[in-house]
């Protein structure tokens, strides 16, 4: 076979069934391949980011390797800050990448690929000649998964038409990982959690890979420690009486007040960053125990007054067993009090709606949002100023939650969004973007979600400008304008791309856009455009700001 085939045929060995791609010269007949020869779902994206940023969607809701192909020279330039996305999100992804051939370096579109790739903080993977194709494929796809980024695999043109005598390589699965902790690391941390008053348990992304929950729950119990999750952790400890929610900058007033008296907390697997703890504030005056299976993540933000090197799951069962043992007493932090003011706390009275007509306050926007859309969805959050509201919506399970802004960048979740609704056709994928991140980063790509027939519903909180821009300039006094922008109608503009549209300019057109979202057309897209003031901010900004 050609060494095109040859890509085509190790990629199928190494599992890949769907790959998102813009086709170009260095990459048109593997993918031609892929799809003719294998039955491989090939996904084909408008701009080379979202072909990156599908893959990561795709792989954010399988929990496997994502898969995209672009062609060489600007087809790879194009992806730079989607690989650097991947990159910060931790997120497994497979890049195939077209080369020019080696010898032609007039080649208009030449350019040293790994040096660009190096930059982003992706990995690279050269693909040598055509007798090691299959082992280097299986060695992209095995460090994309031990990694925990984008790999980019380099196939030179040239390489692509030379014969092979195609050999399989081994194929990568990833092996369960359940490391146990260290007995002395395991005896401080939990001297310190048996002889708190008011423990709580904080649970993050890495206690959902590793199926914690009702091991947390369990410990939690013995402990007598309310229950709280970062971010990427959002729902899971949903129906629990004692979950506090997210902690951090999206934490309610309730929760912070418990989260303020508590003297310990005891952390698994989540990242201690400046968002999960607000800048440290929430650490004051509290002993912090960090569980999680990578040694590298625990002090990387604060310093921990014990670390345990193991598994959220494997760690939570030896806490609670040796409290068991040793006839521990819980706390008496889980209180009557606290379970009442838990169960009866209304988000939307925790402040003053200002929406008017004409234009809808994005905090109300945001709690109608999550009662009138489908309850069995998953959602996916773009950056932007609107994103300290939209963050608040609800999720079934975390793994139902997906976000695009690791890298503080607008205008990355239509891509994420619509590889996410190709992995999971089974619900609806609710997308909040800003006005300012669709324009920038995924109009032209709605209409991949319309031929793709994804059942899709866009989310646009729209306050005609760069939002966050637009408050630092009316901060320091000065005009706005040039934060501004004059866009065009997104409902007609969806509306000829083949969505079915609605729009919200007042309170009064909330039930009006959930009945066309209930009532949504099978294979067709769902974008609701939402008016907000540009200087209504909410509170969560406020305190960033």
């Amino acid at each position: 076979m050609l060494g095109h085939d040859a890509v085509a045929q190790a990629l199928v060995d190494n599992g890949v069934d769907t790959v998102f791609a813009v086709l170009g010269d260095g990459n048109l007949f593997i993918g031609e391949n892929l799809s003719r020869q294998h039955g491989v779902k090939l996904v084909s994206a408008t701009h080379e980011a979202n072909a990156v940023l599908m893959a990561q969607g795709w792989a954010k809701a399988t929990g496997r390797m994502g898969v995209a192909t672009v062609t060489h020279g600007p087809g790879l330039t194009n992806t730079i800050t989607a690989l650097v996305e991947g990159t910060k999100n931790g997120t497994p992804i497979l890049v195939v990448a077209g080369d020019t051939p080696v010898e032609n370096e007039q080649h208009l579109q030449n350019l040293d690929q790994h040096a660009l790739v190096a930059a982003t903080g992706a990995g690279f993977q050269p693909v040598r000649n055509a007798e090691t194709i299959a082992e280097d494929v299986a060695t992209a796809a095995r460090r994309a998964h031990f990694e925990h980024r984008p790999i980019v695999l380099n196939v030179p043109l040239n390489i692509e038409w030379d014969d092979v005598e195609y050999q399989p390589h081994p194929t990568f699965t990833p092996p369960p990982l359940r490391l146990a902790p260290d007995p002395d690391q395991l005896d401080a941390a939990l001297g310190l959690a048996a002889s708190a008053l008011r423990p709580v348990i904080l649970a993050g992304r890495g206690a959902v890979i590793s199926d914690a929950r009702e091991a947390l729950v369990r410990l939690g119990d013995v402990l007598g420690a309310p229950l709280s999750a970062s971010l990427l952790a959002t729902g899971f400890f949903r129906g629990e009486p004692f979950d506090l929610g997210i902690h951090g900058t999206l934490t309610h007033p309730v929760a912070a007040e418990a989260l303020a008296a508590a003297d310990c907390l005891i952390v698994f697997g989540a990242g201690l960053n400046y968002f999960t703890t607000a800048n440290q504030t929430m650490l004051t005056d509290k002993h912090v125990i960090h569980v999680d299976v990578d040694p590298a993540h625990i002090d990387r933000f604060v310093t921990v007054d014990a670390g345990v090197v193991g598994d959220a799951k494997v760690v939570a069962e030896a806490m609670t067993e040796m409290l068991l043992d040793a006839e521990h007493t819980p706390s008496g932090f889980r209180t009557s009090d606290l379970e009442n003011k838990l169960r009866e706390f209304d988000p939307i009275a925790a402040f003053d709606d200002k929406s008017y007509d004409g234009a809808v306050d994005p905090r109300t926007l945001t709690r109608h949002l999550d009662a009138g859309l489908p309850q069995h969805r998953q959602v996916v959050i773009d950056g932007g100023r609107f994103m300290f509201d939209a963050l608040t919506l609800s999720v079934p399970e975390p793994q139902d939650f997906v976000i695009s802004h690791a890298f503080g960048s607008i205008g990355l979740g239509t891509g994420t969004a619509i590889g996410a609704a190709v992995a999971r056709p089974d619900r609806p994928t609710v997308f909040c973007v800003g006005d300012g991140g669709l324009m920038m980063g995924g109009l032209t790509e709605l209409s991949t979600a319309v031929q793709l027939g994804l059942d899709l519903v866009v989310v646009v909180y729209n306050d005609n400008c760069y939002g966050a821009e637009h408050i630092q300039l009316v901060a320091k006094g000065l005009d706005p304008v040039a934060s501004r922008h004059d866009w065009p109608d997104f409902c007609s503009v969806a509306t000829s791309m083949g969505f079915d549209t609605a729009k919200i300019m007042s309170l009064d057109d909330v039930d009006a856009a959930m009945n066309v979202v209930e009532n949504r057309t099978a294979g067709t897209p769902v974008l609701i455009e939402a008016l907000i003031d540009p200087d209504v901010v909410s509170t969560i900004y406020q305190q960033l700001g």
